[in-house]
């Protein structure tokens, strides 16, 4: 009985105290996460935290690889099918390499597909058509939602973690100047649909560069006529086999947030003025800009005017 007791125990310690495993580091040395091309001037950091301390993480994460075409005919003749799934029925025209150009005369659209990256831009010239402008009627947030899947999963092109992720719906009209965001539906001639994947791991979300926008997005009008109810999309996508992955040393968040004061930051969403008190951190992920095979973890620091910045997660040593 006394020994039953005890092989009990020594199984609830060890399930509550796991061995440490360290980081396997598989992948070798990473490449530098890119971001976009941006001119910022540093700014002077404070802390306004919950509690006024920083939230405590594991001292690894996960690495995971993006899958993309390896054979650049096989993923043109993948996307020509997905051309004609979406109505353009002829020929497309190179117009640099990897990038080719299909027309829709009929429906007047434009279908630009990069076969390299996997992504893809429809576009219909809806700001110079008079009659989307005033529509009897426009879709509500749960019809533009529906309407916006099922023109990408008619054509395969909403895999899981986008389908099942945050839709968010903004809304716009038509201005002489291009699109202008308005408050509300009964303001709007467009809708927004951008689908966000869904969380890594809990909850670690997947941050695109521009903070509020996803790198899928359909816009919507309110147009009673079927080839004009969608009238753009842009698809910029790669496959994240979050079952194939790595771990690697991170920075503690102390160490992120001296980068940060230090100025080794990208600025998602920067402000004009030069003194910014930090509210919120978390560990997240990015989402390439850039041709990459990985998926790296980041911290993000959200502070007062809306200001929110990056800063790479893993050890300085492990990237190239």
């Amino acid at each position: 009985m006394i020994y039953m007791v005890a092989n009990v125990a020594i199984a609830a310690y060890r399930t509550a105290h796991p061995p440490y495993v360290p980081p396997d580091i598989k992948y070798g040395i990473l490449p530098k996460t890119i971001f976009p091309e941006k001119t910022f001037i540093k700014k002077n950091f404070t802390e306004q935290l919950a509690n006024d301390t920083f939230p405590k993480y594991a001292d690894q994460a996960n690495v995971y690889i993006i899958t993309r075409p390896d054979n650049t005919f096989l993923a043109l003749e993948q996307d020509k099918n997905t051309a004609k799934a979406l109505g353009f029925k002829s020929d497309p025209t190179q117009i640099k390499d990897g990038v080719y150009e299909f027309k829709n005369t009929t429906l007047n659209q434009t279908l630009t597909m990069n076969v390299l990256e996997g992504s893809f831009q429809m576009a219909y010239p809806y700001q110079s058509d008079q009659m989307l402008l005033n529509p009897t009627k426009m879709p509500t947030k749960e019809e533009s939602i529906n309407l916006a899947k099922d023109y990408l999963s008619g054509t395969g092109k909403l895999p899981d973690d986008l389908g099942g992720g945050e839709n968010k719906i903004s809304y716009w009209k038509i201005g002489n100047e291009g699109l202008k965001s308005v408050s509300s539906l009964s303001e709007a001639n467009i809708v927004k649909v951008d689908f966000f994947r869904k969380t890594i791991g809990s909850d670690l979300k997947v941050m695109s560069a521009a903070v509020n926008s996803s790198s899928v997005s359909v816009l919507v009008s309110g147009s009673t006529v079927e080839g004009k109810r969608i009238v753009e999309v842009n698809y910029k996508y790669a496959s994240i086999d979050r079952e194939l992955y790595s771990t690697y040393p991170i920075k503690t968040v102390e160490e992120a947030w001296n980068d940060l004061k230090n100025g080794n930051y990208w600025p998602a969403v920067d402000g004009s003025s030069n003194d910014v008190a930090i509210k919120n951190v978390y560990l997240a992920y990015f989402e390439p800009v850039s041709l990459t095979n990985y998926l790296q973890p980041i911290f993000v620091f959200e502070g007062d005017q809306n200001f929110v910045a990056y800063v790479p997660a893993v050890t300085d040593k492990y990237i190239k």
